[in-house]
């Protein structure tokens, strides 16, 4: 099914954090979050960190599989993902601990967890070795992490075509910082390098449907856009026109994606798994 154009009818994203839970959680993260718990096996009564929450899919997925006898912990950098995070309903009977604060000098106590689980925000932190050990330090005697981070752009032509489109109207586009960290030799070095004993690194792809392909696309080629540093060198004019130019090229370079009323995704990362 052709998509149409939006042009300006949606108007650039008035709460980011908002449109990231309902677009990308609801259409990309569920099915992935639902293959990194299944790798974990969160036991009843364990104790949980979601490191990099977002808005909270991780967290409110594993809370009730460890029960009320577990603690669930989630931490995340961005006050306005804990915001929405905080609003998502909860599973019933349990308690979950938001914090803010950065993965590389987490506010915990050495050997607080049982199991830390991340789902694509590692690659974005400052510094991955620091991070890695900070992992390392809050995990208690034979505990376990579970880390995904996405493959190279080549893997996810949805996403390198949205890099191409952006890259076409910006003189840098933001797009392949979520696409960082995609060497495997290095990302398990990394663990190694960071005190894990056993640590495995596997490539894994997930086709997943986005509903709703003219708002999905509209919402992607805003984040993109406003993303750029360079906006803040723009009138709120040049904005809106980019915007709307990029919409209109990246409708167009979606189309072979489309199927039927969904727009399909091939999605590849790397999962590590470490223990201590």
């Amino acid at each position: 099914m052709p998509v149409r154009d939006p042009g300006l009818e949606e108007e650039p994203l008035s709460n980011p954090a908002e449109a990231y839970e309902r677009f990308i959680v609801q259409n990309v993260f569920v099915p992935w979050t639902a293959d990194l718990i299944e790798r974990a096996r969160p036991q009843i009564g364990e104790r949980v960190l979601d490191l990099a929450c977002g808005t909270g899919i991780v967290t409110r997925s594993v809370a009730p599989l460890v029960g009320s006898e577990g603690k669930v912990t989630a931490l995340d950098i961005s006050p306005e993902m804990l915001e929405v995070a905080r609003a998502v309903s909860s599973p019933d009977g349990i308690t979950i601990e938001w914090h803010q604060g950065s993965g590389t000098e987490m506010p915990f106590q050495d050997e607080s967890f049982d199991l830390v689980l991340c789902q694509q925000g590692f690659q974005f932190f400052d510094d991955h070795a620091a991070g890695m050990s900070e992992i390392r330090r809050v995990l208690g005697p034979g505990g376990r992490a579970f880390v995904s981070v996405w493959t190279g752009l080549d893997y996810t032509p949805f996403m390198k075509a949205l890099d191409e489109v952006i890259s076409t109207h910006l003189a840098e586009s933001t797009v392949g910082r979520a696409f960082a960290l995609n060497d495997a030799v290095l990302f398990e070095r990394l663990a190694q390098d960071g005190g894990f004993e056993r640590t495995e690194v596997e490539e894994v792809g997930l086709t997943v449907s986005a509903r709703e392909p003219e708002t999905f696309i509209s919402m992607m080629v805003q984040s993109g856009v406003l993303m750029s540093p360079e906006l803040s060198e723009r009138t709120e004019e040049e904005r809106r026109s980019l915007i709307e130019k990029s919409q209109s090229d990246m409708v167009d370079a979606s189309q072979p994606f489309i199927h039927g009323d969904v727009l399909e995704l091939d999605t590849v990362a790397n999962i590590l798994s470490a223990g201590r």
